[in-house]
């Protein structure tokens, strides 16, 4: 399989994830980001934006790419959540 072909089927899927199956399952994406502000707020006293609480699922799955990186390896779960998180 082409590098092309792999990253829109990554893309495509990360669609489906947001807009279909996690999306009927958890609710719009919005309302969890609420909730993770609001959360750490409640644990550090720090306020941050809507936009600002997205990093933290994003960093966590960029901190997993990074791993199997390290071992040359392809974490497509990884990377279908990261590109869902930046959608």
């Amino acid at each position: 399989m082409n590098t092309d072909t792999r990253g829109s089927e990554i893309l495509l899927e990360a669609h489906n994830l947001v807009n279909r199956d996690r999306g009927q399952t958890y609710g719009h994406p919005s309302d969890d980001y609420r909730k993770v502000r609001d959360i750490f707020q409640s644990l550090t006293g720090i306020s941050l934006s809507v936009e600002q609480a997205v990093l933290f699922p994003l960093a966590m799955k960029l901190a997993r790419i990074r791993t199997h990186m390290e071992s040359n390896s392809f974490h497509r779960d990884s990377v279908v959540d990261a590109a869902g998180y930046l959608a």
